[in-house]
């Protein structure tokens, strides 16, 4: 191979502004400028990667809502079936008397509230309780007569069918035929 200035010129300065480089984030006073430059150090990686790993959730099992571990630190970010219905508690994030149906998840969460720490359940669920949003009559349930005596007389007047179309038979339609145009 023959010599040639031009790239060993340019072979010599890579290797300078590589070592610029190099030396340039190598100081521990730089690390602020490089996280600001969108960059991440080692240790900012081994955070999040352990932050991620943490916070997944974990299998708990089946269990009734009677048999649920505590809501503590050990039992972070388990997930539970309960195998039956079961109204909340103050354990949970949602606070007490919100029911909920057999098969409901629930995961121990992490509750941060300023300075003090604490471990609840979390309903993981779609399930809305309605049943305090009906108002309900004295006197009255769900297969309550509401009807008056005029509407009800009415309604049982209406003969079975009443709406019902009837189509003519192929036959009743050949005779209607023969009988508007005979021969």
């Amino acid at each position: 191979m023959a010599y040639d200035k031009n790239n060993a010129l340019k072979v010599g300065q890579l290797e300078t502004f590589g070592t610029a480089v190099e030396n340039r984030f190598a100081k521990k006073s730089d690390v602020t400028e490089i996280q600001n430059a969108g960059y991440q150090t080692a240790g900012d990686v081994e955070t999040a990667i352990n932050s991620k790993l943490t916070s997944t959730y974990k299998a708990g099992g089946s269990v009734a809502f009677a048999s649920l571990p505590a809501a503590e630190a050990a039992n972070l970010g388990k997930v539970y079936n309960v195998t039956d219905a079961f109204t909340t508690t103050e354990n949970f994030i949602e606070g007490a008397g919100q029911k909920h149906p057999a098969g409901t998840n629930v995961a121990v969460v992490e509750v941060t509230d300023g300075e003090d720490v604490s471990y609840k359940y979390d309903v993981m669920a779609g399930f809305v309780d309605l049943s305090n949003l009906v108002e309900k009559e004295t006197g009255k349930g769900l297969s309550a007569n509401d009807y008056t005596d005029t509407e009800k007389t009415k309604l049982g007047g209406v003969e079975e069918g009443a709406n019902k179309t009837v189509f003519a038979t192929d036959e009743e339609v050949a005779e209607l035929i023969a009988t508007v145009f005979p021969d």
